[in-house]
């Protein structure tokens, strides 16, 4: 799996998801996962691919990045 994290303005929302859908659309990509929550950082859309080279042409499309869950739930140790 290769999820892709995409920071979105909350007013731009609606355009944003269009805009992914047509995009996606177009290339026939179809993603396994598409959801979104609310963080600190703003509103987060992730989008997960089975194929790598699709999920590097998302985050580059919508300025995000494709991200590694282990990184993600690995715990933190001091060095």
């Amino acid at each position: 799996m290769f999820p892709v994290e995409i920071c979105v303005a909350d007013e731009n929302l609606a355009a944003i998801m269009a805009a992914m859908r047509e995009w996606l659309d177009h290339r026939r990509f179809e993603p396994t996962t598409f959801r979104y929550t609310f963080s600190p950082r703003g509103l987060v859309v992730r989008v997960d691919f089975s194929a790598e080279a699709e999920a590097s042409a998302f985050a580059t499309e919508f300025a995000g990045r494709v991200v590694d869950d282990f990184d993600d739930a690995a715990p933190q140790t001091a060095a």
